[in-house]
């Protein structure tokens, strides 16, 4: 059994010792396997009606298909709405300070758009 539901566990622990069991004697392992895994499903059903209530699908599938479409068909051409001029200040152009296996440095990009190590 992988780790069990403290909830599910308790409520069934609580059936069996409620009297609404299948027997006055003690259940074997089999009885309580049986007993936990049907609460079990009952209890992942009711949290899944519960977050589908809370977060409802609304993203409809034919927009995003044809977004997928639009970014496959930019990849395979090689045209993309993102500009690459070497001069273009973007994220990866700004100092970039690191520090690995106790050495210091930065990483900078210059006008031509090449990048540079520089250990201090």
């Amino acid at each position: 059994m992988k780790t069990p539901n403290p909830d599910v566990l308790t409520e069934t622990y609580n059936l069996l010792t409620d009297g609404k069991g299948q027997h006055h004697k003690m259940p074997t392992i089999a009885e309580f396997m049986s007993l936990y895994k049907e609460r079990e499903k009952i209890f992942i059903q009711r949290q899944n009606l519960q977050i589908a209530e809370e977060f409802p699908q609304s993203l409809d599938k034919s927009i995003s298909k044809q977004k997928f479409r639009e970014i496959l068909d930019q990849l395979t051409t090689g045209q993309s709405n993102v500009s690459r001029t070497p001069g273009e200040r973007n994220l990866c152009s700004f100092p970039h300070d690191f520090k690995e296996k106790g050495q210091k440095g930065r990483i900078t990009r210059d006008d031509q758009g090449k990048d540079w190590v520089q250990y201090f």
